[in-house]
């Protein structure tokens, strides 16, 4: 069933997924679709295609919302490993993902192609959201400075291959439902020592992923997997 998000709560569907459902997935009027919108997402039937793609509503869907609210603070790293977060971030179900320069990143922006590579970052995400059914598209942005990561969080992680006393698995283990999390991936070249006492200073714990060393891209996926996992086993 074909997913759509909404950007208001009128009755129906123009732009983008005006193009996609009428020439793209060639639908007709009766066909169903799921549409979310501000106030939910909802079972609906294509009652007419003209200028703009009408439809009225069957029913509710049960809410697919993520149990933890989670933030990824991701290093700069090339533009497919970022393509790779961004896509499987969003189906493990984090909220927001926020694209940062470190003192290691490999990638740089100019001002120039920032908005470019943002835009297809956030259609990625879309997507995602779309085929993890989910009821919200994580917010997409790009920081030039780590220091302007805002502080309004329940926990603060750093992902850092040097620690081995702290595992993220003991952190995960003491979540709960609706906490706003921050988990920090250094990009390819790990995260300098002057921003990890930056951070430290802002309140964020180093943790280890276990005794490899992963790929930044294999990193994000692997926290959040963890978390993942436990929080479905306390919803349960």
């Amino acid at each position: 069933m074909q997913r759509y998000f909404l950007d208001n709560n009128e009755d129906f569907i123009v732009g983008e997924d005006y193009f996609h459902i009428k020439q793209v997935m060639r639908m007709k009027p009766q066909d169903e679709i799921e549409v979310c919108k501000k106030d939910g997402c909802y079972l609906v039937q294509i009652s007419e295609i003209s200028d703009k793609v009408y439809f009225h509503i069957i029913k509710p869907l049960n809410a697919n919302q993520p149990l933890i609210h989670i933030t990824l603070i991701q290093g700069l790293g090339k533009s497919d490993k970022q393509e790779i977060v961004c896509k499987y971030a969003t189906q493990f179900g984090v909220s927001e993902i926020i694209f940062v320069p470190m003192q290691r990143s490999i990638a740089k922006y100019d001002d120039k192609s920032i908005d470019k590579k943002m835009d297809r970052l956030k259609k990625i995400a879309l997507e995602a959201a779309r085929l993890a059914h989910r009821d919200e598209v994580p917010e997409v942005t790009y920081l030039e400075d780590i220091k302007k990561i805002k502080n309004n969080f329940d926990h603060r992680f750093i992902a850092y291959e040097n620690t081995k006393e702290t595992t993220f698995l003991d952190k995960v283990l003491k979540l709960r439902h609706h906490e706003r999390i921050a988990l920090v991936i250094g990009p390819e070249g790990g995260i300098d020592e002057k921003e990890l006492s930056y951070l430290k200073t802002q309140g964020f714990t180093t943790v280890g992923l276990g005794n490899r060393v992963l790929q930044t891209e294999i990193a994000s996926l692997y926290a959040l997997s963890v978390i993942d996992a436990f929080m479905q086993t306390i919803n349960s």
